[in-house]
């Protein structure tokens, strides 16, 4: 009984971590361009000592406090770009995501996608997938977030972070 227990602990176990580094795999590949950032790094940020008296910062240190990672995975490579788009489908399939917009501007695509949060205004997951003639080049971009997030700061955040596509999350705000 034990044996049974064990096995099916393992199994389960290698089926969550798969579904966690879906797209982690691109980090390490040298045609990407890559950027992570975990929960321990949003909870020292929230600790720095900023004006919280002011309601935008608030909001702003209220979304940092409850985000558990970013990543965004970024490449030219053409090749790179199909295996994103193959990872990226899978993913949206077997974690159930909810398409929330789609644009077709300019020499590029870009889907939004969700998990729903707490309410109409939180989400649980948010991903951005991107292909096309962006800033002068041809890329593939994934834009993930996960945590409890506001949709309505996020266009703020990506604006600090800048990569890539970024501006697209600007359209965001405006669907809610």
């Amino acid at each position: 009984m034990k044996k049974v227990i064990i096995i099916a602990l393992a199994a389960l176990l290698s089926q969550v971590s798969l579904a966690q580094d879906r797209f982690d795999q691109f980090e390490d590949m040298r045609e990407v361009r890559a950027f992570v950032m975990n929960q321990k790094m949003f909870k020292l940020l929230g600790k720095v000592d900023l004006d919280s008296s002011d309601p935008e910062m608030q909001a702003y240190i209220n979304l940092v406090e409850n985000m558990e990672n970013i990543k965004i995975f970024e490449t030219k490579d053409a090749g790179v770009g199909a295996k994103m788009q193959s990872e990226m489908s899978s993913y949206i399939t077997s974690s159930k995501l909810e398409e929330l917009m789609r644009a077709k501007d300019d020499g590029k695509n870009v889907k939004f996608y969700y998990k729903p949060g707490k309410n109409e205004d939180f989400v649980r997951e948010f991903v951005m997938f991107m292909t096309g003639d962006i800033e002068g080049a041809n890329r593939t971009v994934i834009f993930k977030l996960t945590g409890d997030i506001d949709l309505k700061q996020i266009s703020k955040l990506a604006k600090d972070l800048d990569f890539a596509g970024s501006k697209e999350l600007e359209n965001v705000k405006k669907t809610k």
